[in-house]
Formats: structure tokens, C-alpha cells, sequence
């Protein structure tokens, strides 16, 4: 049976379609993931409920937020549009651009979007959005919600429409460094076994005064790593806090086994590539 398209103009419309479709229909925006899904014999839906209508899910655009700017993006904006764009190219959001350098080929990133890649929660995009502290603007029915993405990707019973991705303004200090690392099968466009990624400020103590680290790439849930963060807050980092570090990111981040990689190597690869990028940072 062929299946049917829906093109509803507003939020409110795609969440009624849903509803009334039920299991046998999903929201559709580039469409990326379902054709890899497809590739792995994950049946067709029935229906497919278009966003490319909707929008209020297009746009990127800078907006204050009390003291601070915030840069807000549409879910629908594409991966390549969210790698070249002046504004996320910039200091505070270039981490952003530079995970997403590494999703799949050109291709992909013209018709994938970021909404889609982080509705997957699988998304190689996830680890740098969450060490820059983005939050998401998402529908769930009755009212639309801001919260921030970490806990947005928490299981629920339905997943609220994503509408829009806010990223903050990188907070000001005596030094700022991030960084974002995928390991791949192959050097080109491949399936990560592990993504990390990280945004850490110093003061003019050399005191940690702000950190966030999140893992995740292919079949892992992307994670924030708070007791590492817990960890590092408010210290003056030595060899003995390092190897503490070392040892705590093996022990949170908890991925997963598969054909090409355990477990063990996935998290051991992590805490290996985050601890050579925070020590080189701090110089």
C-alpha cells in the first residue's frame, strides 16, 4: 500500500495528525534517518506527517535573552546550512559546525536537518550541543516548553515536536576551550563508535568556574557526564585530579556493545580522548 503524505501548516496541526494516525505515522522533515532505517528493513510508515510547511521551525536568528544572547534555530534548518552559517560558524557556537563536519557526506547534510538529527537521540550532533548548554523549544500537545536538551532526551511516554534549538552565549572568563571528537570506523563520513565533546572555562586562578562533557556517537544515547563535571568544578587540576577524572569518565559513560566495538573500548577510547584534549586546553 502506498503511503500518504500530510502537510499540515502549523505545530498545532502535525501534533492533531499524529494523534489521530497514531503508531502508523511519523514526522517527516529531510527524511535522512528513515531511508537508513529502511536500509536495515524498519518497515515503512503508513503515513508520513511533513514539517516543510511549518514556519515557525524554520530560521536562525540571534535574540537577547535577559543579560545575555542567545542564538535560536528552527528545527527544520539544514546540516549544511547549520555548518556554514556566519552565526554558528563564530567563537561561541563554531562547536556546533564542527560536529556536524562529520555527519555522513554533503549530500546528507543538504537535505538533514538539525531537528531531525537530534529527534533521532542518536545524533552525532548531540555531544557538541550539549557541552554549548542548548536547550530546545518543543511542543508536547498542549503548550510549548523550554527546557534544557539533556533533559529533553529523557525517556517519556510520547516525545514532544521539537520546534527549535537555543544555544547560549559562551560565558566570559579569563579562558574559554572546547573541543569535539568522533571516532569513527573509517577517516570519511562514517558511523561513529564514539563521539565526545566538551566546554570548559578558567578563571584568573586557574579554577575550573564552569565545565560540561557529554559522550555518545552511534548506537550510544548521547549523555551528559555531570560527576565528571562535579569532579572538576572549582579545582585547580593536578596529575592526581586527572587520573581521578580518567578513571570517572570510564565509569560514567556507559555505551554500548555492537559488531565493531565493545563496551569497554568505547568508554576507555572516551576517557583517552578527553583526557588528552582538557589537558592540552589548560595548557
Amino acid at each position: 500500500m502506498q503511503a500518504r503524505v500530510w502537510m499540515p501548516s502549523s505545530v498545532e496541526e502535525a501534533w492533531e495528525a499524529k494523534q489521530k494516525l497514531g503508531s502508523g505515522a511519523c514526522f517527516v522533515s529531510g527524511g535522512t534517518l528513515l531511508q537508513t532505517q529502511w536500509e536495515k528493513g524498519i518497515p515503512c510508515p503508513e503515513n508520513f506527517i511533513s514539517l516543510e510547511r511549518i514556519q515557525e521551525m524554520r530560521g536562525v536568528c540571534k535574540e537577547f535573552d535577559g543579560n545575555r544572547t542567545v542564538l535560536q534555530i528552527g528545527a527544520l534548518t539544514s546540516l549544511s546550512l547549520c555548518q556554514g552559517h556566519p552565526f554558528i560558524t563564530g567563537k561561541d557556537w563554531a562547536l556546533l559546525a564542527e560536529s556536524i563536519r562529520s555527519i555522513a557526506a554533503p549530500a546528507v547534510r543538504n537535505r538533514g536537518t538539525l531537528g531531525g538529527n537530534i529527534s533521532s537521540r542518536y545524533g552525532d550532533s548531540i555531544p557538541a550541543l550539549l557541552a554549548i548548554g542548548a536547550e530546545v523549544i518543543s511542543f508536547d500537545g498542549k503548550k510549548r516548553r523550554r527546557e534544557e536538551l539533556w533533559k529533553w532526551l529523557q525517556p517519556k511516554a510520547e516525545s514532544p515536536l521539537l520546534i527549535s534549538i537555543l544555544l547560549p552565549e559562551g560565558k566570559r572568563s579569563a579562558k574559554t576551550v572546547s573541543f569535539y571528537k568522533k571516532i569513527g570506523r573509517r577517516e570519511a563520513f562514517s558511523i561513529s563508535l564514539v563521539a565526545v565533546s566538551g566546554s570548559c572555562t578558567w578563571n584568573e586562578k586557574g579554577e575550573v568556574e564552569e565545565i560540561r562533557l557529554a559522550a555518545g556517537g552511534g548506537d550510544n544515547p548521547p549523555q551528559r557526564l555531570t560527576a565528571c563535571e562535579r569532579l572538576l568544578e572549582g579545582t585547580v587540576p593536578d596529575a592526581e585530579l586527572w587520573q581521578k577524572l580518567y578513571l570517572e569518565i570510564a565509569e560514567e559513560f556507559q555505551p554500548v556493545s555492537d559488531a565493531f566495538a565493545s563496551a569497554d573500548y568505547r568508554k576507555w577510547t572516551a576517557a583517552n580522548v578527553m583526557m588528552s584534549e582538557l589537558t592540552r586546553l589548560q595548557g
